[in-house]
Protein backbone atom coordinates (compact mmCIF):
# COMPACT_ATOMS: atom_id res chain seq x y z
CA UNK A 1 0.00 0.00 0.00
CA UNK A 2 2.84 2.61 1.00
CA UNK A 3 4.65 1.44 -2.41
CA UNK A 4 1.84 2.58 -4.09
CA UNK A 5 1.52 5.77 -3.01
CA UNK A 6 5.04 6.23 -3.69
CA UNK A 7 4.62 5.30 -7.45
CA UNK A 8 1.32 7.67 -7.22
CA UNK A 9 3.18 9.91 -6.32
CA UNK A 10 6.92 9.65 -8.54
CA UNK A 11 3.90 9.71 -11.97
CA UNK A 12 2.65 12.56 -10.53
CA UNK A 13 5.87 14.60 -10.02
CA UNK A 14 6.82 13.28 -13.41
CA UNK A 15 3.40 14.34 -15.18
CA UNK A 16 3.80 17.56 -13.48
CA UNK A 17 7.41 18.39 -14.30
CA UNK A 18 6.77 17.26 -18.20
CA UNK A 19 3.73 19.21 -18.45
CA UNK A 20 4.69 22.38 -16.63
CA UNK A 21 6.90 23.51 -20.07
CA UNK A 22 3.99 22.70 -22.53
CA UNK A 23 2.96 25.61 -24.87
CA UNK A 24 5.74 27.66 -23.12
CA UNK A 25 8.80 29.21 -24.69
CA UNK A 26 10.85 31.46 -23.09
CA UNK A 27 11.86 34.35 -24.12
CA UNK A 28 15.83 36.10 -23.72
CA UNK A 29 14.73 37.99 -20.79
CA UNK A 30 13.80 34.26 -19.68
CA UNK A 31 9.95 35.10 -18.45
CA UNK A 32 7.19 32.98 -20.79
CA UNK A 33 5.91 33.36 -24.11
CA UNK A 34 2.32 33.33 -25.69
CA UNK A 35 4.07 31.60 -29.01
CA UNK A 36 3.83 27.72 -28.22
CA UNK A 37 7.08 27.56 -30.59
CA UNK A 38 10.22 27.19 -28.70
CA UNK A 39 11.61 29.23 -31.46
CA UNK A 40 11.26 33.12 -31.04
CA UNK A 41 9.22 35.11 -33.54
CA UNK A 42 11.62 37.47 -35.83
CA UNK A 43 11.46 40.98 -34.65
CA UNK A 44 9.11 43.68 -35.97
CA UNK A 45 11.61 46.55 -36.22
CA UNK A 46 14.35 46.35 -39.17
CA UNK A 47 16.99 48.22 -37.05
CA UNK A 48 17.07 45.66 -33.97
CA UNK A 49 18.85 42.55 -34.22
CA UNK A 50 17.73 39.51 -35.09
CA UNK A 51 18.26 36.71 -32.37
CA UNK A 52 19.80 33.21 -33.26
CA UNK A 53 17.04 31.58 -32.62
CA UNK A 54 14.34 33.92 -35.11
CA UNK A 55 12.35 32.22 -37.53
CA UNK A 56 10.84 33.82 -40.13
CA UNK A 57 7.21 32.50 -40.94
CA UNK A 58 5.62 32.98 -44.19
CA UNK A 59 2.20 34.00 -44.58
CA UNK A 60 -1.00 31.38 -44.53
CA UNK A 61 -1.37 32.45 -48.17
CA UNK A 62 2.57 31.90 -48.46
CA UNK A 63 1.63 28.05 -47.36
CA UNK A 64 -1.31 27.64 -49.03
CA UNK A 65 -0.14 28.41 -52.30
CA UNK A 66 3.07 26.09 -51.69
CA UNK A 67 0.63 23.32 -50.10
CA UNK A 68 -0.94 23.52 -53.63
CA UNK A 69 2.06 23.90 -55.93
CA UNK A 70 1.96 20.31 -56.76
CA UNK A 71 -0.78 20.69 -58.97
CA UNK A 72 0.78 23.41 -60.71
CA UNK A 73 1.33 22.16 -64.37
CA UNK A 74 4.40 22.85 -66.42
CA UNK A 75 4.55 24.58 -70.13
CA UNK A 76 4.66 21.97 -72.52
CA UNK A 77 7.34 22.82 -75.10
CA UNK A 78 6.15 23.87 -78.72
CA UNK A 79 7.21 20.85 -80.16
CA UNK A 80 4.89 18.83 -78.14
CA UNK A 81 1.82 21.53 -78.66
CA UNK A 82 2.33 21.59 -82.10
CA UNK A 83 2.13 17.44 -82.09
CA UNK A 84 -0.93 17.73 -79.42
CA UNK A 85 -3.30 20.03 -80.91
CA UNK A 86 -4.80 18.00 -83.71
CA UNK A 87 -5.36 15.42 -81.39
CA UNK A 88 -6.82 17.35 -79.00
CA UNK A 89 -9.03 18.69 -81.92
CA UNK A 90 -10.12 15.47 -83.28
CA UNK A 91 -10.92 14.34 -79.74
CA UNK A 92 -13.15 17.59 -79.43
CA UNK A 93 -14.61 16.38 -82.14
CA UNK A 94 -15.87 12.79 -81.23
CA UNK A 95 -16.74 15.16 -77.72
CA UNK A 96 -18.74 16.71 -79.94
CA UNK A 97 -20.91 13.72 -81.64
CA UNK A 98 -21.12 11.91 -78.36
CA UNK A 99 -22.99 15.31 -77.56
CA UNK A 100 -25.17 15.14 -80.39
CA UNK A 101 -25.99 11.72 -80.01
CA UNK A 102 -27.10 12.16 -76.50
CA UNK A 103 -24.17 9.82 -75.30
CA UNK A 104 -22.70 10.46 -71.49
CA UNK A 105 -20.60 7.89 -69.30
CA UNK A 106 -17.36 6.45 -69.09
CA UNK A 107 -17.41 3.85 -71.36
CA UNK A 108 -18.40 6.00 -74.66
CA UNK A 109 -15.74 8.56 -73.24
CA UNK A 110 -13.41 6.53 -73.43
CA UNK A 111 -13.80 4.68 -76.31
CA UNK A 112 -13.69 8.44 -77.73
CA UNK A 113 -10.02 9.07 -76.00
CA UNK A 114 -8.69 5.91 -77.20
CA UNK A 115 -9.96 6.23 -80.36
CA UNK A 116 -7.99 9.23 -80.96
CA UNK A 117 -4.62 8.88 -78.76
CA UNK A 118 -1.43 8.06 -80.62
CA UNK A 119 -0.69 4.41 -80.72
CA UNK A 120 1.64 3.33 -77.60
CA UNK A 121 0.36 6.59 -75.32
CA UNK A 122 -0.94 5.75 -71.63
CA UNK A 123 -4.62 7.29 -71.89
CA UNK A 124 -5.78 7.45 -67.77
CA UNK A 125 -9.93 7.70 -67.35
CA UNK A 126 -11.01 8.75 -64.00
CA UNK A 127 -15.08 8.57 -64.00
CA UNK A 128 -17.23 10.44 -60.99
CA UNK A 129 -15.70 13.73 -60.99
CA UNK A 130 -17.94 16.92 -60.48
CA UNK A 131 -21.22 16.45 -61.88
CA UNK A 132 -20.62 12.90 -62.84
CA UNK A 133 -17.88 14.27 -65.20
CA UNK A 134 -15.25 11.92 -66.73
CA UNK A 135 -11.51 12.96 -66.31
CA UNK A 136 -9.14 11.88 -68.58
CA UNK A 137 -5.39 12.12 -69.53
CA UNK A 138 -3.57 11.45 -72.48
CA UNK A 139 -0.02 11.16 -71.80
CA UNK A 140 2.26 12.45 -74.27
CA UNK A 141 5.80 12.41 -74.82
CA UNK A 142 7.20 15.49 -73.29
CA UNK A 143 3.18 16.84 -72.21
CA UNK A 144 -0.65 16.11 -71.59
CA UNK A 145 -3.83 16.25 -73.00
CA UNK A 146 -5.93 16.64 -70.52
CA UNK A 147 -9.46 17.43 -69.78
CA UNK A 148 -13.23 16.18 -68.77
CA UNK A 149 -16.60 15.44 -69.89
CA UNK A 150 -19.91 15.48 -68.87
CA UNK A 151 -23.37 16.03 -70.01
CA UNK A 152 -23.64 19.73 -70.24
CA UNK A 153 -19.62 20.16 -71.32
CA UNK A 154 -16.64 19.03 -72.36
CA UNK A 155 -12.87 20.45 -72.14
CA UNK A 156 -9.85 19.11 -73.64
CA UNK A 157 -6.39 21.40 -73.10
CA UNK A 158 -2.90 20.57 -73.70
CA UNK A 159 -0.71 21.10 -70.88
CA UNK A 160 2.47 20.19 -70.12
CA UNK A 161 3.04 17.65 -66.45
CA UNK A 162 2.07 18.85 -63.52
CA UNK A 163 4.91 19.35 -60.85
CA UNK A 164 3.96 16.41 -59.23
CA UNK A 165 4.91 13.89 -61.78
CA UNK A 166 2.10 13.03 -64.53
CA UNK A 167 -0.91 14.29 -66.22
CA UNK A 168 -3.41 14.02 -63.14
CA UNK A 169 -3.28 15.40 -59.59
CA UNK A 170 -3.44 11.97 -57.26
CA UNK A 171 -7.17 11.01 -56.36
CA UNK A 172 -7.44 12.90 -52.98
CA UNK A 173 -5.50 15.79 -53.45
Amino acid sequence: MKSMKILIALVAMLLLTILNGCGVARTQGGGPSASPSALLPCPEAAESLTPATCVTMPSWEQKHADNEAYRQRGAVPPEVAAKAEPVAEALRGKFADLRERALHGEAHVAKAVRAVAPPGTNVIIRAGGARSAVVFAIELSGGCLTGFYDERESKVEVGGYINDGGCLTAPGH
